[in-house]
């Protein structure tokens, strides 16, 4: 089931947190499954495309927590999250800040492949891209999360009407009952 939760934080807050975004070291090309061979030839090659940028600011699979005001922004967004939607919530598992440019073109993909994992995107300006969930389009509207099973096929959509488009992308564990 896919569920939007609108009216998250303030535009001022996500502004701020844009600007701590374009401070942050450790940005790296996404690679959305791809391996690093694949992303060099797209990238040098004709068709020029990257994939996005990511920055992982805390990832359980990966032993990742970088202390910081990104992360207790995202720890804020989660608890806020948590308390306005039907899911169960256990913890999060991961924490992904994307930019897209317009030339950026990500593939489908899969966040987890268990049914008990859920992905959301919270987006934090306004633009025209998105996140395209087992083919519907939902619009990037600020302040808005959408949730959705990180088992669902999804791609982000970079906007045509605003030079980048800013995201976080929150793999979350829930709750499992026998």
């Amino acid at each position: 089931m896919i569920e939007v939760i609108k009216n998250i934080l303030p535009n001022e807050i996500n502004k701020k947190i844009i600007l701590f975004l374009l401070k942050s070291r450790n940005w790296q090309i996404a690679k959305d499954k791809r391996g690093e061979v694949e992303l060099l030839n797209e990238l040098i090659g004709t068709s020029g495309k990257d994939y996005g940028f990511s920055l992982q600011t805390f990832d359980v699979k990966d032993g990742i927590y970088i202390e910081g005001p990104l992360n207790l922004y995202a720890e804020i967004i989660y608890e806020i999250i948590k308390k306005h939607t039907k899911y169960k919530f256990l913890k999060p598992m991961r924490f992904y800040w994307n930019y897209y440019n317009n030339f950026s073109q990500t593939l489908p993909h899969k966040d987890r492949e268990e049914n008990f994992y859920l992905s959301f995107v919270y987006n934090l300006h306004d633009n025209d891209g998105g996140t395209k969930i087992n083919d519907e389009f939902f619009k990037s509207n600020s302040s808005e999360a959408i949730l959705f099973p990180s088992n669902y096929i999804h791609v982000g959509i970079p906007s045509s009407n605003t030079k980048g488009r800013f995201n976080l992308n929150c793999i979350v564990e829930l709750e499992r009952f026998i």
